[in-house]
């Protein structure tokens, strides 16, 4: 799964949980922040040029013409399959500030801090 889509898929999780788009996020393995402006029908991510449109279950980067299937699990879970590499993922996003998706073996893991407007960085 590429970088980009890993972080789009963290914004994505938490927002839905949160009911709040994030407008930063920091890569915890990598120090590096990305800034993410909301749209009506999904989120701009600045950084990689990604227009992100949620449809539904799905999120939809159509200039990497990639989908991804996201839906939630219980009270802090979810589930997803990047269409684009055919990599199935799970994840926890409870609502707080952070998101960590896990590879399909949880072998491999990669944590997020979200910061959604109005909060502080």
């Amino acid at each position: 799964m590429l970088p980009e889509i890993r972080r789009i898929v963290a914004v994505e999780a938490h927002r839905r949980r949160t009911g709040r788009c994030p407008v930063c996020v920091h890569s915890l393995g990598t120090g590096e922040s990305f800034t993410i402006e909301p749209a009506d029908d999904g989120f701009y991510d600045v950084a990689s040029g990604l227009k992100v449109r949620i449809d539904g279950d799905r999120i939809v980067v159509p200039s990497l013409q990639a989908t991804v299937d996201l839906t939630l699990v219980d009270d802090v879970g979810f589930d997803g399959y990047d269409h684009s590499s055919g990599e199935p993922f799970s994840g926890r996003a409870g609502g707080g500030a952070s998101v960590t998706l896990y590879s399909r073996d949880q072998r491999d893991f990669f944590q997020y801090a979200v910061v959604a407007a109005g909060e502080q960085v």
